[in-house]
């Protein structure tokens, strides 16, 4: 028998969608919203309603972005080294530590067979145009330690044959499936100065 009210419940099982979030915490937290004022749940709802409706990818990098073109894409236009990642907490951890001056592309995933991610599900010839249209002279595969990730890449430098743009990886300093989002600024920094050639 269910003793939680059907609302509650439903609170619940969206807070337990979210990635990490066991069914424990999911109730942790949705027993802590309803312990605040009604003023701060509407404030909360209407964050996320308004980061929701505001929020969309950049057409150029797919890294989220209120305005037309994110500013990234817009200040650095002209560099030459594109760095991809997977998603676009990704490219948080570069621009904290000051490592990278260079462009962003948002792959959009890492292909997984068993999460039903194809190549078809990635930003793949968006990515490729970009090299040959920008003229991009260095690739840095930033997917990951993962073997999804290693299977992306390799894909990448399959599809980049004949094209001449020198491509890196990280170096292995990030631990094996670790999210790039959790790296710590120094680990983050010797993977990116290590970073090898394919």
């Amino acid at each position: 028998m269910n003793v939680e009210p059907q609302s509650l419940e439903a609170l619940i099982g969206e807070f337990a969608s979210l990635p990490g979030i066991g069914r424990k915490t999911a109730r942790r937290m949705a027993y802590h919203m309803l312990s605040k004022s009604k003023s701060d749940v509407e404030r909360f709802a209407n964050n996320l309603i308004n980061a929701a409706t505001k929020v969309h990818p950049c057409p150029c990098c797919h890294a989220f972005t209120e305005d037309d073109t994110c500013n990234t894409c817009i200040e650095r236009r002209g560099a030459k080294t594109l760095c991809v990642v997977e998603k676009s907490s990704d490219i948080i951890p570069f621009e904290r530590s000051g490592i990278y001056k260079g462009l962003y592309f948002v792959l959009g995933g890492v292909i997984s067979p068993l999460d039903g991610v194809g190549p078809e599900h990635l930003h793949l010839p968006q990515l490729i145009n970009r090299i040959k249209d920008e003229g991009i002279e260095e690739l840095v595969l930033a997917l990951g330690s993962s073997t999804e990730a290693d299977s992306t890449a390799l894909m990448i430098d399959r599809m980049l044959t004949g094209i001449d743009v020198k491509r890196t990886r990280l170096a292995r300093g990030i631990p094996m499936g670790s999210e790039l989002e959790f790296v710590d600024e120094i680990t983050m920094l010797r993977a990116f100065e290590g970073r090898v050639c394919l």
